[in-house]
């Protein structure tokens, strides 16, 4: 029993993760938003990967993109990826948001055995970011607030 206890403990563990990044990620239509995902350094030389969650049943990834030599950036779509083995961490960045990106999806690397993967959220919100304000014009509500006036 306390084998399997310490076991399950070993699982907990913080920093135990073979992958480590954001949970959640967000931005507004037409952002660029770049997310980190670190590995281990046992992972170095595998294959990395971003990929959209799909199944309901079984996980599988659509439109995935793999990471290709050090350094260099792999593009598709409005996505890159690039995997920094001196930093162990892969970088992707999707540019001009749209509603329909909204979703889940892998940071992965491929090994022998199920891959390793983190599970992110992509939350995209309507609209534009920099909301403009009418300007305050001089008038009755200038000045309020302000003592010894009438």
């Amino acid at each position: 029993m306390r084998l399997l206890v310490l076991l399950w403990g070993c699982l907990l563990l913080p920093g135990y993760e073979a992958l480590e990044g954001p949970e959640e990620i967000s931005g507004f239509e037409g952002d660029t938003v770049s997310l980190q995902c670190t590995y281990r350094e046992e992972l170095r030389d595998h294959r990395k990967y971003w990929c959209r969650k799909g199944g309901i049943l079984f996980s599988r990834c659509s439109g995935t993109i793999y990471a290709e030599e050090e350094g260099q950036e792999t593009m598709k779509g409005r996505v890159s990826i690039r995997d920094s083995r001196q930093e162990l961490s892969l970088i992707v960045t999707l540019w001009n948001l749209t509603l329909q990106d909204a979703g889940e999806y892998w940071c992965g690397v491929e090994k022998r055995g199920p891959d390793e993967s983190l599970l992110i959220s992509l939350f995209v919100f309507p609209g534009n970011r920099y909301l403009s304000f009418p300007r305050l014009g001089t008038g009755a509500a200038e000045g309020r607030g302000r003592g010894g006036g009438a």
